[in-house]
């Protein structure tokens, strides 16, 4: 049925009725993938790990302020869209209370190392050790995070076993 549609879409494109190909046609499981601006995040947050926090669940939440006195009605204007990927960052707000702001920022901050391109194409998860940014980060220190063959994989983008 997907080679149907497909053969169907690249028949269409050639005979000039339609302008571009759509590769998802299919119905998917779709997560609540979250695609953000890690770098628009850390400045505008000026590098607050409480504040990055708070913009993170802000944009997980689809949360609105309040009034103009809430803490998130200066973050509301800001569009913090971009390529960069968390798969499941649901699960991973809901597993928060465990983990300190610095141990979440670091675990989105690597995430935002990762290609979207990959992961669609190949269904990476992982990000390659060789994208490590120079630094003192110590891996062994972090739950949220594993190395296992030359790549660091993500804990909460695994898939979920359960369903909250």
């Amino acid at each position: 049925m997907i080679l149907a549609y497909f053969i169907l879409a690249i028949l269409k494109l050639l005979c000039g009725q339609i302008k571009k190909i759509v590769l998802d046609i299919t119905p998917l499981f779709w997560y609540n993938m979250l695609l953000y601006n890690w770098n628009k995040i850390f400045t505008h947050c000026e590098s607050n790990p409480v504040e990055m926090v708070r913009v993170f669940r802000m944009l997980v939440e689809k949360q609105i302020p309040n009034n103009r006195y809430d803490k998130i009605y200066k973050y509301s204007n800001v569009d913090f869209s971009g390529d960069c990927f968390l798969i499941h960052p649901d699960v991973l707000l809901y597993n928060s209370y465990k983990y300190s702001y610095r141990d979440i920022c670091v675990y989105v901050a690597l995430a935002s190392k990762r290609s979207y391109a990959e992961y669609r194409a190949f269904g990476k998860r992982t990000l390659d050790i060789i994208h490590l940014p120079e630094g003192p980060i110590i891996m062994e220190d972090y739950s949220l995070l594993y190395i296992e063959d030359e790549e660091i994989h993500f804990v909460y983008e695994e898939d979920p076993t359960e369903k909250h």
